[in-house]
């Protein structure tokens, strides 16, 4: 069952035979498929899927109480950590100003707040990493959260204190600017985001001092004196013939090839200190430096190591060598470095038309789009790396359209029926959320999470050729599908017949966490949708109507922005279920007068 796409579940097929036989073909496709977590301890959601049983949105299988967005993460008052779920546990009389301005991160969080002492900051950091960080990095920071099984590289487990991304020398502690720079700048390459735009410099500060508290290291040592990188001298071509010959004689080669592009004779057989397997970079790819691209950063790798890994500290080296390495190195980047932006303002804008799921209509001419980048949860080379958003609504109906680039067209045909198959899909959270306010209400961008659903539109390449050749053979037929009386007929293929909606290549689907995704029933799958192929590019149109038909469906007839996250599936990588390209929340805004 290797093309088990993400969205699918629970699928049962009966076909009945020409002698009047039953046969039963049930196929249960497992999903999981992205960074979502069920933390056994702090976040466990239900085990069974969503009931939509008869669309009796007010049940769900949930308890009668009223739950709240936020509840799972208040405490009870007699909790000696307790806090004020609205703000983290900050001291109400602390005074406002720069800690408490998410995204002001311009000097690094300057120095290190004193806010309600140590005991108030270590809860506020509890508490944001129960919603932003416990899925993969686990309770106790040991690194296996339950969406470890979809990561690769595995999350960071803190409790050996051994960092890669350091400015102090191999095998010594990161200082708390270091542990600060890689929470906001986040890691390319990996499922680590940038969280920068999502929290204050005080909320920064309480992760270190919770990140910290997971270590002894960090109670009996100090962190390793910073490395300065002085001066670089003047880059010439001498410089750089240096640096590659340096590249040779120091052995760089060996893991990341004689081209940068980590295809070194030991690449595919390297472990790290946790026997893990490591992904060894495309080093001519400015966006999956982990430490960053620029000159400065690559010196303070070239000199630091990644603590962990094979990638050994070169500080043995003479400054000069290791400026010459670091500018060979930036003089074979062969892409143009992509700011990733998170967070950001998305519009639906209005327009005076009708509306239709054609990718070519002139509708979308002139419409102002938006290219976000993307994070693989499994690390690959030649991954998408960004994806083109557009939105307009007429005040009836809202159309969303896709575009990313994708060189090979990956989709079922009856010819090949075991191929991984290109994907799409838009993430919607349910019902009156924000980003990170009120006690950071919004559901994990992983498939949400216990009692905040989301609402995914699952958008698969190729059903509408598989629908159009079903209907060919039934009128080769006369108008009776003898492969589908027989064998169940392309549409019954347990690989073909991936969603419940048998005429459309969107299927609608809900859930509140890992293990919990549910199609919705066939009368209330609203969202029509159409991909096409053509000149190396995806384009892909969602079209729903605008009011909000069931509990379970994302409402546009509101005045505050949805939150929206989006994914892709790429068949030549063999992407499915959580192997896939994905963002963390976006705020699409309404324009609809």
């Amino acid at each position: 069952m290797k093309n088990c796409i993400i969205f699918s579940t629970g699928t049962i097929r009966f076909v009945i035979s020409a002698a009047g036989l039953i046969v039963c073909l049930a196929v249960l496709f497992f999903v999981s498929g992205s960074a979502i977590a069920d933390d056994a301890k702090i976040q466990k959601p239900p085990k069974k899927p969503m009931d939509h049983g008869a669309m009796d949105h007010d049940k769900m299988g949930h308890p009668e109480k009223t739950v709240q967005p936020g509840d799972e993460y208040r405490t009870e008052p007699d909790d000696p950590g307790a806090m004020d779920h609205m703000n983290h546990g900050a001291d109400d009389g602390a005074p406002d100003g720069l800690f408490r301005t998410r995204g002001a991160h311009d000097g690094m969080g300057g120095e290190k707040p004193d806010v309600g002492g140590e005991g108030a900051m270590m809860a506020r950091g509890r508490n944001i990493y129960l919603h932003m960080c416990v899925f993969c990095h686990g309770e106790d920071g040991n690194g296996g959260g339950a969406a470890v099984e979809y990561l690769y590289p595995w999350p960071r487990d803190f409790r050996k204190g051994i960092f890669k991304f350091r400015t102090t020398p191999t095998g010594t502690l990161p200082t708390d600017e270091d542990l600060y720079r890689t929470i906001i700048k986040g890691v390319p390459g990996t499922s680590m985001p940038a969280w920068g735009d999502a929290v204050s410099p005080e909320d920064t500060w309480a992760l270190i001092n919770l990140i910290k508290s997971f270590s002894p290291r960090f109670q009996k040592e100090a962190p390793g004196e910073k490395i300065k990188p002085g001066e670089s001298p003047p880059v010439t071509p001498e410089l750089i013939a240096k640096g590659k010959k340096l590249f040779t004689e120091q052995k760089c080669v060996d893991c990341h090839g004689e081209s940068g592009m980590g295809d070194g004779k030991f690449a595919d057989s390297l472990v790290d200190a946790w026997k893990h397997a490591v992904f060894v970079h495309n080093i001519t790819d400015p966006n999956s430096l982990k430490s960053g691209h620029t000159a400065e950063d690559l010196f303070r790798t070239v000199s630091s190591g990644l603590d962990g890994t094979p990638m050994r500290s070169y500080a043995n080296l003479p400054a000069n060598d290791r400026w010459a390495l670091v500018h060979y190195i930036r003089s074979i980047f062969r892409k143009e470095f992509k700011k990733a932006e998170f967070e950001t303002d998305l519009f639906s804008y209005k327009v005076d038309f009708e509306l239709d799921t054609d990718v070519n209509s002139p509708v979308w001419k002139g419409v102002k789009s938006k290219d976000l980048v993307l994070r693989p949860l499994s690390a690959r080379r030649g991954a998408v790396e960004t994806i083109n958003i557009t939105s307009v609504n007429n005040g009836e109906q809202l159309a969303i359209r896709l575009r990313w680039e994708d060189p090979t067209h990956d989709a079922f045909s009856e010819l090949t029926s075991d191929v991984f198959r290109d994907g799409a899909a838009v993430q919607f959270a349910l019902g009156s959320v924000t980003l990170h306010t009120h006690g950071h209400n919004e559901p994990f961008f992983g498939m949400g999470n216990r009692n905040k659903p989301v609402n995914i539109w699952h958008w698969k390449a190729g059903l509408e050729e598989t629908m159009a050749a079903e209907d060919e053979l039934e009128y080769a037929g006369g108008g009776v599908d003898m492969d589908a009386l027989i064998f169940g007929g392309i549409m019954s293929n347990p690989v073909a017949r991936l969603n419940a909606t048998k005429d459309n290549a969107v299927e609608e689907l809900n859930a509140e966490g890992f293990g919990t995704i549910t199609p919705q029933p066939a009368d209330n799958q609203n969202v029509e949708g159409y991909g096409e192929w053509k000149d190396g590019f995806w384009n892909v149109v969602f079209l729903r109507d605008m009011p909000q038909t069931g509990k379970w469906d994302i409402d546009f007839n509101r005045s505050d922005s949805a939150l929206v996250a989006f994914a892709v599936w790429d068949g030549l990588k063999e992407d499915r279920n959580g192997r896939k390209v994905i963002s963390v929340w976006q705020r699409l805004n309404l324009i609809n007068k």
